[in-house]
């Protein structure tokens, strides 16, 4: 799998992660996209520009990214140009639309606190929104996460705790792999550990927050340009940049 960003809507997306629990939402959208899911009749919806979105990245087997590609083609031969985010964002409106009236039953909630290496709370908070952390590393463990065989001691090591609560399917999943690897003691805490830390080196290749303000950036200079000469907004920018 790799992983790919999309932009949605930031109020469906809202309502997608209310809708469907975290260690599900990954596969029935995967299930649908591969499955159910056809170009719709209007593609002039498709091509609307959306003002305020947000990113989110997922990660993507190569048989949804082949899905993606052909529906742009067949879009294409219909005489509308459209990409994998306006699909992805038809993709999770119908499915928004579907478990709306009908939402699948949440699941059980659990809380623990991790001992984790000192510092990385905050270099994540550099790298994307604090109330998107949960779900993100959540998703990440359950779809991306793949043990990476070094599990170090935290003995004698600078700490701070993270609260962590979230589905219980997620520690389930987390105490699955620890008993693959025969940890005895505190094996759920070292898979914890490990996915934290590839899913920060994951963020650092790729920050949601940097794709996020570039996205506003381009929105804001869109606007700008409405308003505005091109030479001008270029010299406000770089009067900026050398502040």
């Amino acid at each position: 799998m790799k992983q790919y960003s999309f932009n949605f809507s930031f109020e469906v997306l809202e309502e997608f992660k209310k809708l469907l629990p975290v260690n599900r939402s990954k596969k029935i959208l995967k299930k649908y996209l591969l499955n159910e899911y056809v170009l719709s009749e209007s593609l002039n919806d498709l091509q609307e520009i959306i003002s305020e979105t947000v990113i989110q990245p997922y990660w993507m087997t190569e048989a949804e990214i082949i899905k993606l590609d052909r529906l742009i083609k067949q879009a294409k031969t219909k005489g509308y140009s459209i990409n994998r985010s306006a699909i992805m964002r038809d993709v999770m409106n119908n499915l928004v639309d579907r478990y709306r009236n009908k939402p699948i039953q949440k699941s059980k909630q659990h809380r623990q606190t991790f001992k984790v290496p000192k510092g990385i709370k905050e270099r994540l908070s550099l790298l994307i929104e604090d109330g998107e952390l949960t779900y993100e590393l959540s998703s990440f463990i359950m779809d991306g996460y793949v043990p990476s065989n070094d599990f170090p001691s935290m003995r004698n090591k600078d700490q701070e705790d993270l609260n962590f609560k979230t589905d219980i399917e997620v520690f389930d999943k987390m105490d699955e792999i620890s008993s693959e690897y025969g940890f005895k003691k505190g094996g759920r805490a070292k898979i914890f550990r490990d996915a934290l830390n590839q899913f920060e080196a994951w963020l650092e290749s790729d920050p949601p927050k940097k794709a996020a303000l570039k996205q506003e950036l381009k929105y804001i200079l869109t606007e700008y340009k409405n308003v505005e000469n091109i030479s001008i907004i270029k010299e406000e920018i770089n009067k900026y940049l050398k502040e």
